[in-house]
């Protein structure tokens, strides 16, 4: 009988999905314009269960704006926040209030809506 699954198993695994969708929807960093990196969480995944798959929290970035964000740069957030506006922020604020149960079962449905995103490119 095979060994049951880790949660951080099937977390790695829709984090991966994520990134790997995020490849698939942006060809930009939203900040500079430069060649798209990654997808980061603009309310960072240990604040929230309820923002760690919501396409509203994720910002398409390259390496370079990613590394100063990092680094300690509060101009990254400063351009989304001006590109999105105050309601936006509001709105992943009230979002980030949501408590939500990072199980097994959240994993499984955030990596089958991926998936289902990931389908919509192929």
């Amino acid at each position: 009988m095979a060994k049951p699954k880790k949660i951080s198993y099937y977390r790695k695994k829709a984090d991966k999905l994520l990134q790997e969708v995020g490849r698939l929807k942006h060809d930009f960093c939203m900040v500079c314009g430069g060649e798209y990196n990654c997808l980061h969480h603009y309310w960072p995944k240990s604040s929230s269960s309820a923002l760690r798959y919501d396409w509203e929290n994720l910002i398409p970035i390259c390496i370079g704006c990613h590394a100063k964000h990092h680094w300690g740069n509060p101009d990254i957030h400063n351009i989304v926040n001006k590109v999105h506006g105050l309601g936006w922020i509001r709105k992943l604020r009230e979002k980030k209030e949501k408590i939500i149960k990072s199980n097994k079962g959240y994993y499984l449905q955030a990596i089958e809506e991926l998936e289902n995103e990931r389908a919509k490119y192929s």
